[in-house]
């Protein structure tokens, strides 16, 4: 699962009920703020259709205020659309400049082995994530400090999960549909490399020999 603490500008509240991830929700469409709408982080809000103070919250909320969210971040493959944010908790009574946008990815992994030199002393790497239970597969950027560059050299593997926490950016160039989309990473934790061997472990009742399975294509 992916986490989402973030102040998020409500842009449209939708009345009509959603249902999505076999439940029922109420939906709205709102923003992580950025200085210009370009760089706005896109989202498509889902509150479970129950009755209580966070959907009533939900409903209330006024247009073009902020909120600080918290909840499941859900990827889809069609990356024209928002991203979806599942809320577990809703707090309206915020100052309007408030701004947060913390991000854990907990079901990501390295889609490419290739490190690339970015501006300004960063350096970016692609990685994908998949939606539960599920072979689709949504992409977007690991941003960090060439000061990680040591660590993700020494980590990198194509298909090796990683687990990242960091920021969510998005970039539209000319207001497209389909952004650039990054996590600019403050670190990043990978599991430890299991021992390869050539035995059989059907034959020497032994794991030893698994060897990650790559889900990425080659690109």
């Amino acid at each position: 699962m992916n986490f989402i603490a973030a102040t998020v500008e409500l842009t449209g509240l939708a009345t009509d009920k959603v249902d999505a991830y076999g439940l029922s929700y109420i939906s709205a469409s709102a923003v992580v703020p950025a200085n210009s709408s370009n760089g706005e982080v896109r989202l498509r809000l889902l509150c479970f259709d129950r009755e209580g103070p966070k959907l009533t919250a939900f409903k209330n909320w006024t247009a073009k205020t902020r909120a600080l969210v918290t909840g499941n971040l859900v990827f889809s493959d069609d990356t024209s659309q928002p991203l979806d944010l599942i809320v577990t908790t809703l707090e309206t009574s915020i100052p309007n400049e408030m701004y947060c946008n913390q991000v854990v990815l907990g079901n990501a992994f390295f889609g490419s082995a290739e490190i690339k030199e970015r501006k300004n002393g960063q350096i970016a790497t692609k990685i994908g994530s998949t939606l539960d239970n599920s072979d689709t597969t949504t992409w977007l950027f690991l941003e960090a400090h060439e000061s990680r560059k040591a660590k993700l050299q020494d980590r990198i593997r194509k298909g090796r999960p990683i687990c990242v926490q960091g920021y969510l950016r998005e970039y539209r160039k000319d207001d497209s549909d389909s952004p650039y989309r990054a996590i600019v990473a403050s670190d990043f934790s990978t599991r430890k490399d299991r021992p390869r061997s050539g035995q059989n472990p059907a034959t020497n009742g032994s794991a030893a020999g698994y060897a990650e399975v790559d889900p990425t294509p080659d690109y």
